[in-house]
């Protein structure tokens, strides 16, 4: 049975169970009841294998001319959203013997699982052709949205060398088969935290604010190690060759995050993924 992933929303998180398809649609309008002059929705919809973003716009397009009415496509323009590329489509239908007008932007970007592409459609809609002051609010959302997973993020190069030393003291665990990032404030923290178990059962790899690997030291005993730790029998040092791939090229293995304390600085695997992705940009 496949693992729940964890789920960020505007105002919560949670585990969403394996197999549920996310259908998330986020609606703005003018007024709380009846039709609005002017609304935005943004939504999402699955991209085939190997589909291009003007092939998804060709099979957009022919989708909303078999579902609406006396449909009618104005333009359709290339553009970009947050430097990324995306399409425009203007275009109008009846609807219950008026006529509807809406502005629509679609650009690629990644899915919530690793390979996964999905098509992000921001649309404009409006009871009468658009004013100067509609177009204008519309043109505003599309200028200022930043795309958190765009398609063209390159991925991480590999490793090779000593990262510099570390601005935070903060250590990262990440245990693949529990899907899980720890985070905690500082080594000792980590130390205090940690037993021979996590590191032999749930295969703990440990990783400083760089992203670095870090060697674990478990305290042993004449059987081996010791799966009841003494306090202060783990610890972590650095090694002058590298020890595996960095934090950030592994993080897609996390789905949930568990921070040690209050004082950490990290409360989402967004936060942990921005802070790495600073780092490969210096």
């Amino acid at each position: 049975m496949q693992e729940p992933q964890q789920y960020h929303a505007n105002h919560a998180t949670f585990d969403l169970p394996a197999g549920l398809k996310d259908k998330t649609v986020h609606m703005f309008t003018l007024k709380d009841d009846g039709p609005s002059e002017f609304s935005v929705v943004i939504s999402h919809a699955d991209v085939q294998p190997e589909e291009k973003l003007a092939q998804f716009g060709e099979r957009l397009v022919a989708e909303l001319k078999r579902a609406l009415p006396r449909f009618e496509l104005k333009t359709l323009n290339e553009r970009t959203i947050d430097g990324a590329p995306a399409i425009e489509l203007a275009y109008s239908w009846r609807n219950e013997g008026n006529f509807m007008h809406q502005r629509q932007a679609i650009t690629l970007t990644q899915g919530n699982k690793p390979g996964a592409i999905v098509a992000m459609m921001i649309a404009a809609t409006c009871l009468k052709t658009f004013s100067d002051e509609w177009n204008a609010a519309f043109d505003a959302i599309l200028d200022s949205t930043k795309l958190r997973r765009p398609l063209s993020a390159a991925p991480a190069p590999r490793v090779t060398a000593a990262l510099p030393p570390p601005t935070l003291p903060t250590i990262f665990a990440l245990s693949e088969p529990r899907k899980t990032l720890h985070v905690f404030a500082n080594k000792d923290e980590a130390g205090n935290s940690s037993t021979a178990r996590n590191i032999e059962t749930d295969h703990w790899e440990f990783y400083d604010a760089n992203g670095t690997r870090l060697h674990a030291n478990a305290a042993r005993t004449s059987g081996g190690l010791s799966l009841l730790r003494p306090a202060g029998a783990v610890t972590l040092e650095r090694r002058p060759e590298p020890l595996g791939p960095n934090l950030r090229e592994r993080l897609h293995l996390a789905q949930y995050i568990q921070a040690s304390s209050a004082s950490v600085p990290f409360y989402s695997l967004t936060e942990v993924r921005a802070h790495l992705d600073q780092l490969t940009e210096r």
